[in-house]
């Protein structure tokens, strides 16, 4: 039957396999969790402290909100039609989208307005706490206020520190500055350091100085450039749904009055930057009426004079049948003659509006001085739509994004096809106009044949009729600008103001934050172990060894905790003394019928535990009555003497070069059965003296004396005496020792197996700790090689291994 499958049946026992081959990773981890549990409740205790902390002490930032309502020309809304008074005068509409008015709530120029409209956010106070740890915002709290004239004259984000000393002084440090200080009053004016202020008592509820409180604040000034940028970057604007023109607007900060202070003023200057923008065209055409109303007056007002002086000289003359047949043929020329003028008027404004290139300024409709080209008509309303897009974008886009360039091509090519139409308009104008004065000129022949008092009551009729016209004309014009104007209102309305009631405290939130220490309490440890864990290089358990070498795993040895090196004598019903029991028992089944059996143990470096191993393997093999030898073949560096008493004056070195007879080193022990022989003085050439034939010799005689011989061993990393004994060993058994024997050894243990170098070959984990793979805390190891030096710098064949006298060697195990 194969020996690892008969060791493998039998180590199932739980009690005398502490390490179970099967879920081995999880019980592995499950184990080194509770032997660590002290790390848990150290990082446990340090997240919860800081989760306390900043509960406590951390100040409280809200979330506030408020509610308008966007007319989303897109949607189908209805606003103010005002381009109904004027037929086809598109340009009147303000087309709204809500993604563009959503980024003009954001954009820097309308938060910049909101600014200069709040000066009380150009000053920031903030109240320290008496130990200097805590501070919070004194929005419209604060027990003073700092009264100044520009803002020009003050350093802004400049700290101003304020300890309240009465109700009359308090004492002003520049930026904490310990050099200067100075004790002031309230009321007088502070103009140092680049600073130009006074500081008052805050209307309505002065000082009231508490000696008992911290009394300490401090403030700084910030520009309207600042807080616009800042607020406009933390401003969210949502749509309650997503076809919705219905909009959330909210913000956050450590005052929740002075975030709905902003949000209120933000919807009011929005709402009245819309009403401003709608009003320009109507606005802009009134000036035009004016301007044309004004030179058109002093016309008129000259006629009529004329008209009455006429009439009161002339005393007020009838005008003959053939005079009046030619005055209305003259009314009807002058009325043509007129409106074409007032076309011209309109259309050298408008080239005048081109060539100028001006965009700040509304075009005027055509159809407020009544002309009725629809060509015309469209251009124009495209090129003002064009130049309202432009605004709105540039409010939030840079001049050299890439629609800002395409509606800049569209207005360049709008601006061409006008500046076209003008010219064919003037020229058709210029041909009319022509045309009406020669026709006039035949009329004004037959007036020359009229009577002198008749022809002049005609001219003088004629020019005030002319001014007259047109003065009600332009009159009718700003009469229906006004009506325009005045019919505008806001297209965007406020639903909800925002306020402390629709604020939230979102920072910090006390249950979450101890939900996360207690996940980081937990988490933390756990992964900080799976780490240390997957980079420690010792070997832990049997599936380390299963993983680094095919020789089977004969036994398990507990870790000792008696202050004795032979715990089977001192408590042979301990579970340390069951352990090395089923070494014994296991290793029956490898021996099988060898007579007299010769064990070497051997370990690859020093301190695994070998010699630990042997003299406790050797004890409980006497225990079953059995007639045991115990031979001390580390020439180098003996110890096992030490653990059983006896003098090491005379040993195995002493019989090898014929010193000593045979009897003369082997002595008895005062374990039953149990003899044992020192290694003798520290010879010069071990490894000579074991492969003599003094050495054969030995045993021979032994195994004719003996049931057992057990034979420890040199490291076999280090020196090759160990592997010199092997044509005389029936079993090889290597000691690893738990937490210290570092996984690259099993890289031997696996050579000298596949090379044939020890025909039986089986290991002992030494040193399991039972409450713990790890023990009594995190005992890793990260080297790969040694650097061990081992007696007379002897070194073994295998380079890469070796050993160093600095290491100390585990009293109770090795």
């Amino acid at each position: 039957m194969n020996p690892t499958q008969i060791y493998n049946d039998y180590s199932q026992s739980p009690y005398l396999n502490p390490i179970e081959s099967q879920n081995i990773d999880f019980k592995r981890y499950l184990s080194l969790f509770i032997s660590n549990w002290y790390w848990f409740a150290i990082t446990l205790f340090i997240t919860i402290c800081i989760a306390y902390g900043i509960n406590r002490w951390s100040e409280g930032v809200y979330t506030v909100s408020s509610t308008l309502l966007i007319k989303d020309d897109q949607l189908g809304g209805v606003g103010s039609d005002i381009a109904s008074i004027f037929p086809g005068a598109e340009a009147y509409k303000n087309q709204q989208n809500l993604k563009n008015e959503i980024g003009i709530l954001k954009s820097y120029n309308l938060n910049y307005r909101v600014m200069q409209e709040l000066p009380e956010f150009h000053v920031e106070y903030i109240a320290v706490g008496k130990r200097g740890i805590t501070e919070s915002r004194m929005y419209n709290k604060s027990p003073f206020v700092v009264v100044y004239d520009s803002l020009e004259k003050q350093i802004p984000l400049h700290k101003v520190e304020i300890k309240i000393l009465s109700d009359k002084k308090y004492e002003l440090r520049i930026n904490g500055d310990k050099n200067f200080a100075k004790e002031m009053e309230f009321g007088i004016k502070f103009d140092e350091m680049g600073f130009d202020f006074i500081i008052n008592p805050r209307p309505g509820k002065g000082i009231n100085y508490d000696p008992n409180a911290s009394n300490k604040y401090y403030f700084f000034f910030t520009t309207p450039e600042l807080l616009a940028n800042s607020y406009r970057s933390k401003l969210s604007v949502t749509p309650i749904e997503e076809e919705a023109s219905l909009v959330t607007l909210s913000t956050s900060g450590f005052v929740p009055e002075q975030e709905a202070d902003y949000l209120n003023k933000l919807m009011d200057v929005y709402i009245q930057f819309g009403l401003d923008f709608k009003n320009q065209t109507a606005a802009q055409t009134m000036d035009f009426i004016d301007n044309q109303l004004g030179t058109i007056s002093d016309s008129l007002h000259l006629a009529e004079g004329d008209l009455e002086s006429f009439r009161l000289v002339n005393r007020l003359i009838d005008i003959s049948r053939e005079g009046a047949v030619i005055q209305n043929k003259l009314e009807q020329i002058d009325k043509e003659r007129t409106s074409l003028l007032l076309q011209k008027n309109y259309y050298e404004y408008l080239k005048e509006y081109i060539d100028s290139k001006q965009e700040s300024v509304d075009i005027v409709a055509p159809s407020v001085m009544g002309v009725s080209d629809q060509l015309l008509v469209r251009l124009v309303d495209e090129l003002s739509s064009f130049q309202q897009q432009k605004k709105q974008l540039a409010m939030n886009l840079y001049e050299s994004a890439e629609p800002l360039k395409i509606i800049e091509t569209n207005i360049i090519t709008t601006r061409k096809a006008i500046s076209e139409n003008i010219n064919t308009g003037l020229f058709t104008i210029e041909n009319s106009l022509a045309d009406a004065d020669k026709r006039l000129m035949d009329i004004e022949k037959e007036v020359r044949k009229l009577p002198s008092t008749e022809r002049q009551m005609i001219n003088i009729q004629r020019k005030f009729d002319i001014n007259n016209t047109v003065y009600t004309f332009l009159l009718e014009k700003r009469a229906e600008a006004g009506i325009a104007k005045a019919s505008n209102v806001p297209d965007n309305r406020i639903i909800d103001h925002a306020g402390f009631f629709s604020s939230t405290l979102i920072k910090p939130k006390e249950n979450r934050n101890l939900m996360i220490a207690f996940i980081f309490g937990f988490l933390v440890p756990i992964l900080g172990i799976i780490l240390l864990d997957y980079l420690n290089n010792k070997i832990i358990d049997k599936k380390d060894i299963e993983r680094g070498t095919s020789v089977p795993v004969i036994g398990y040895v507990s870790h000792n905790r008696l202050k004795t090196e032979i715990p089977v004598v001192e408590n042979p019903g301990s579970i340390l003394s069951e352990s090395f029991r089923s070494v014994r028992t296991n290793l029956k089944y490898f021996l099988k019928d060898t007579q007299c059996p010769v064990i070497s143990v051997s370990s690859t470096i020093v301190a695994e535990g070998k010699t630990f191993v042997s003299a406790n393997l050797a004890t409980i093999l006497s225990m079953s009555g059995k007639k045991i030898l115990l031979m001390g073949l580390d020439l180098r560096k003996p110890r096992i003497h030490k653990i059983f008493g006896i003098n090491n004056e005379k040993g195995i070195s002493n019989y090898l070069i014929n010193e000593e007879k045979f009897e003369d080193v082997v002595i008895k022990t005062e374990v039953d059965n149990l003899w044992y022989t020192p290694s003798g003085p520290v010879p010069p050439n071990p490894a000579e003296l074991i492969e003599s034939e003094a050495m054969g010799n030995f045993i021979i005689k032994a195994k004719k004396k003996f049931d057992y011989i057990i034979i420890d061993t040199p490291p076999v990393a280090v020196v090759t005496d160990a592997l010199l004994v092997s044509p005389f060993t029936d079993f090889y058994l290597f000691v690893v020792r738990q937490r210290f024997s570092s996984k690259s050894t099993l890289e031997l243990i696996e050579e000298l197996h596949n090379n044939k170098s020890i025909k039986n070959l089986g290991i002992v984990l030494n040193d399991i700790s039972v409450s713990g793979y790890y023990g009594y805390g995190l005992r890793y190891g990260y080297s790969i090689g040694y650097g061990y030096n081992y007696g007379y710098n002897y070194y073994s064949f295998y380079g890469k291994y070796g050993y160093s006298d600095s290491t100390k060697e585990y009293y109770s195990q090795d």
